[in-house]
This record gives structure tokens, sequence and C-alpha cells, in this order.
């Protein structure tokens, strides 16, 4: 559902604010609106990017935020992402005028979707061997992963960043990912990876009603 929030997650100095509407003004098209898309992984933990969209390109799920001459337009992923982000134009102290301040936005969306396990002992483990082996090393080509959930000896992942639609995608989670999960936490079996290489979807969970993914 859409969602216009009068708190601001991610700041915009008047600088910043008026450069883009000077911006958008000069391309003689009329109001519209600033979509930004965050890439996770790689140096930093992500990169983001701004474009000019129409106004009616908002989706649903979208987050907005109303900046006075403009809208922006968020996703989940850059919402979570980019919260508490500040954004500055200057041309005198930043190369190419914008600057962009925030945490690591990986960790941010990570740590954002990342499951309290409770007291289950299986799950934590690959939660730990998760954050403290797999995700350094697949670090190294920008990709990251997620413990989705642990059902019985199987555990699904969803495989992000550079991993996703990455050609050797099934040798990491097979002779990587899959490997080490199975000889750290021994009651796991398989490791099943949810992503969808092809389009960037998640073809085995969907969001039931009460926000718990569930495995079809």
């Amino acid at each position: 559902m859409s969602d216009t929030q009068e708190a601001k997650l991610m700041e915009l100095t008047q600088p910043a604010i008026d450069k883009i509407a000077e911006l958008i003004a000069t391309r003689g098209k009329g109001p519209m609106a600033v979509r930004v898309i965050v890439h996770l992984g790689g140096a930093g933990g992500g990169q983001s990017e701004f474009k000019f969209v129409d106004l009616g390109s908002k989706t649903e799920g979208d987050t907005v935020l109303e900046m006075g001459p403009f809208p922006m337009y968020l996703d989940m992923q850059a919402a979570v992402a980019l919260k508490g982000a500040k954004v500055d134009f200057d041309e005198q102290k930043y190369a190419h005028g914008f600057h962009i301040e925030y945490e690591n936005p990986l960790e941010s969306y990570l740590s954002s979707r990342r499951k309290d396990w409770g007291d289950d002992p299986v799950a934590n483990k690959v939660q730990q061997v998760v954050d403290e082996q797999i995700n350094p090393g697949v670090a190294g080509h920008g990709g990251w992963v997620l413990l989705l959930d642990v059902k019985g000896d199987t555990a699904y992942i969803e495989m992000g960043g550079g991993c996703r639609g990455c050609a050797i995608s099934q040798m990491t989670l097979k002779d990587g990912i899959e490997r080490i999960i199975t000889e750290e936490v021994p009651e796991i079996t398989q490791v099943l990876d949810t992503t969808d290489h092809a389009s960037g979807e998640n073809p085995y969970y969907s969001e039931d009603p009460t926000g718990a993914q569930t495995p079809f």
C-alpha cells in the first residue's frame, strides 16, 4: 500500500531541493517526481540512483516523500536502505555537486529483513554462519545472502546484489553456500535459493496477510 510520510526518511538540504527543482524545470516537461533506486552490494554497501519520472509512475508499496517542489518515490528496498540519509548540493565542495551521506545501505537493508529466530537453535546457527562466513565471502563480488526461513532440514535463502542473475550463482550456492551451511550446521541437509535470477523475483515465497514469508 502506498505510504505518504510526513517524517522524512531521507533528508534533502534546501540547496539540494532547489537544484533538483531547477533540473526538473529545464526539462520542460512540467511537474515530475524523483524515483530513488538503491543497488545493494559492492563497495560501501550499495549505490543510489535518482531518476526523473512522471508523477503517475508511483507504484503500490512506494514510500512518498514530499519535498515541496516535487515528490520522491522510494520502493521498499530504497526506503529501508536510505533511512536517515542526507542529500546535499554544493558545486564548490563536491566533485559532481550532489553528495549523499548514509549508513551502509546493505547492512541497513539486511538488518531490517533479518528474522528474530527466538530460541530456535538451528535457525540461529544458520544465521550466524550466513553473517560471519557467507556474506563476508560473497561481498567480494558485490553479493549478499539473506536467510528467509528454516523448515526441518532445509534452509531457504535469497541471493542479491552481484549474486542475482550471476551465471555462476548455482555454483556459488552448491559449492559454497550449501557446503558451508551443511558442514557447520549438520541438522541442515539442503539449502534452497528462492531467487528467480532471470526476473529478480522470488518465486518460492510470498507475503501472507500476517507479513510472514511462506514457502509454496
